[in-house]
């Protein structure tokens, strides 16, 4: 009888574990991911083929979108991440300000002789390296964040800045400017939109250039997997931000992303479409209906089947928690 009942214990403690991991997987999983997977290499070996634009250094590259936009990629950078320099005749803004693997200040400063406010999409480590580098720095601005900042600095916190899985220090930057949903920045010529974009991150916020046909995106959306599994992470917000923007966009717009799609895809600005919205949207709905059919494997990293993946359109799909995550 006691090993019977020490086996019933072991196995309640067991189960009791499995289910509260369950539970907060979106936590539990980035611990694992870095403990168990290991430290990506940051900086991979320059790309084979042809890059379009120029390369500034070793490491960076510079794309004329038009005469007063710029994209700076990071093609050597294992996430290839893309900032974009958005010029207008009196102001700059640098959105996203790279992921700090290298400096970006000097190639922006090659670009323009404009003061800079740099804006992140969000707050994960791979988008806030140049926080604090420039003339000003604008967030976008929720109550949680005023709230946050003491003397005009706000200091990340772990699962929002995530850094911990490049074995990085969370920072803390001065704020000058708070940036409000629906609010207009103007550049002196040139005119942007402010939109909150949550999903992704509660904090997201893309910039949208009504009059060039222009959103820049961060990471809401972009050729590869969306991450809808991590801390602060919302489906429910994803859908409700894309139904958003498909009544906003002109359909003409060009979508800039911040990570470039996977080899042997081009180095290039990744530029999706008005109908890559439409199909995140479907399948948004039909995983609220419960009709969508995940891939049989999630993918490297996938534990237990979390993070679930579902198709979207080419490049894209959708990455997303058991279904009591990340409502």
């Amino acid at each position: 009888m006691k090993l019977r009942s020490g086996l019933g214990l072991a196995l309640a403690s067991l189960l009791g574990t499995l289910a509260l991991a369950a539970w907060l997987a979106p936590y539990v999983y980035p611990e694992y991911q870095r403990r168990i997977l290991g430290r990506e290499p940051p900086v991979l070996a320059a790309p084979a083929g042809a890059v379009a634009g120029r390369w500034f250094d070793d490491y960076f590259v510079v794309e004329e979108i038009d005469p007063t936009t710029f994209a700076i990629g990071e093609p050597r950078y294992y996430q290839g991440n893309y900032s974009y320099l958005i010029l207008g005749g009196q102001q700059a803004v640098l959105f996203d300000a790279g992921s700090g693997t290298r400096d970006i200040t000097p190639v922006v400063r090659a670009l323009t002789h404009l003061p800079v406010t740099v804006v992140p999409s969000h707050l994960h480590f791979d988008h806030v390296g140049a926080l604090g580098r420039f003339k000003r720095t604008a967030l976008l601005d929720t109550p949680a964040l005023r709230a946050r900042t003491h003397h005009a600095r706000l200091q990340l916190r772990r699962y929002e800045f995530l850094g911990f899985l490049e074995d990085l220090p969370a920072p803390s930057f001065q704020v000058d400017s708070w940036w409000a949903d629906g609010q207009t920045v103007e550049l002196g010529n040139r005119a942007l939109l402010v939109l909150a974009t949550p999903g992704h991150t509660p904090n997201s916020l893309s910039l949208y250039d009504r009059s060039r046909a222009q959103l820049f995106a961060g990471d809401f959306v972009y050729p590869g997997p969306l991450y809808v599994f991590y801390p602060g992470a919302s489906r429910s917000a994803y859908e409700q931000t894309t139904r958003r923007l498909l009544a906003l966009l002109d359909p003409a717009t060009r979508i800039f992303t911040a990570h470039m799609a996977e080899p042997p895809a081009p180095v290039r600005a990744p530029v999706l479409r008005f109908e890559d919205l439409q199909a995140l949207e479907v399948t948004l709905l039909a995983l609220q209906r419960g009709s969508a059919l995940p891939r049989a494997h999630g993918g490297a990293g996938t534990v237990l089947g979390y993070p679930r993946v579902y198709p979207v359109r080419g490049a894209i799909t959708l990455a997303t928690g058991y279904p009591w995550n990340n409502r």
